[in-house]
């Protein structure tokens, strides 16, 4: 690894594919959940981070895994476009452009119907509703909880590395995310 990082310092393209090759799926595991499933979010903000990586690759320092490095790359570039985006989204709303074009009555649609439907379509309605359930049930965390729950569950990252990620103590990583399991927990108490 360290040989990889020493390649990509002195501009090895080879070495610089390489290394992101095999970070760029779990890169935008990590995007993909922080932008709440939205895949074209999710790729903008993994190329964003990855582009801030290789451009700030000297800063590396070893202290951590490169992954870990990475993710807190990932997870400041997403609080940067959150930024971004609260001040924009007044601009750019389309229920504000309905409203102001006489057209507030009109269902703007929140997802795009899904194409692939089961064999057995009660499997399919349930597994619909449980997916809902458990996306509000997370979006109904307040975010660091939230965000701790993703990095720990879904990207089976250790404590340490989510502390490092997030810039904060291990026992505040803890309490998030025993805060969190347990509002799943009582929230989806029906599915288990």
């Amino acid at each position: 690894m360290q040989d990889d990082i020493a390649q990509v310092r002195k501009y090895d393209r080879e070495a610089l594919a390489a290394l992101f090759g095999r970070h760029m799926q779990q890169a935008y595991a990590v995007s993909f959940q922080l932008c709440a499933g939205d895949r074209e979010q999710a790729r903008d903000l993994t190329q964003d981070a990855l582009l801030k990586a290789v451009r700030t690759i000297d800063t590396f320092k070893g202290e951590a895994a490169f992954q870990t490095w990475l993710y807190r790359i990932i997870y400041t570039t997403f609080l940067d476009s959150r930024k971004s985006f609260v001040r924009w989204a007044g601009v750019f709303s389309p229920v504000r452009w309905a409203q102001q074009n006489g057209d507030a009555d009109r269902d703007i649609p929140e997802e795009p119907p899904d194409s692939n439907v089961k064999n057995n379509p009660l499997n399919a309605l349930q597994e619909k509703q449980l997916d809902r359930e458990l996306h509000e049930a997370l979006h109904g965390l307040p975010a660091k909880q939230r965000i701790v729950f993703q990095f720990k569950v879904f990207n089976d990252m250790s404590i340490k590395d989510i502390a490092h990620v997030l810039n904060c103590a291990e026992g505040t990583v803890k309490s998030h995310l025993f805060r969190a399991t347990q509002h799943l927990q009582k929230t989806l108490r029906d599915w288990a």
